[in-house]
């Protein structure tokens, strides 16, 4: 692959090491039995990924944070701000 087109996806996703996982991430989803979203120029799987990433048609979306565990060990609302914890 061309250096300067590595380097504008890279800028395009926020950097090396986000476009290698979206790279990554979308091949296991293409290796799972997920459909291409453009016509293979090429045998090689990740030249159509790269394409695809730079058509925008996939982008890497940050995960959520995990939903707070609401157990005893849990802090109040008022244990958080430094006030009285009341039950």
């Amino acid at each position: 692959m061309d250096e300067a087109i590595a380097e504008r996806l890279a800028r395009r996703v926020g950097g090396r090491f986000k476009l290698a996982t979206l790279v990554m991430k979308r091949l296991v989803e293409i290796n799972r039995g997920s459909q291409l979203l453009v016509e293979p120029s090429s045998d090689n799987p990740v030249e159509s990924v790269l394409q695809e990433i730079d058509l925008d048609l996939v982008r890497l979306v940050p995960r959520l944070p995990a939903p707070a565990d609401n157990g005893d060990e849990s802090l109040t609302q008022a244990d958080q701000v430094g006030g009285e914890a009341t039950e």
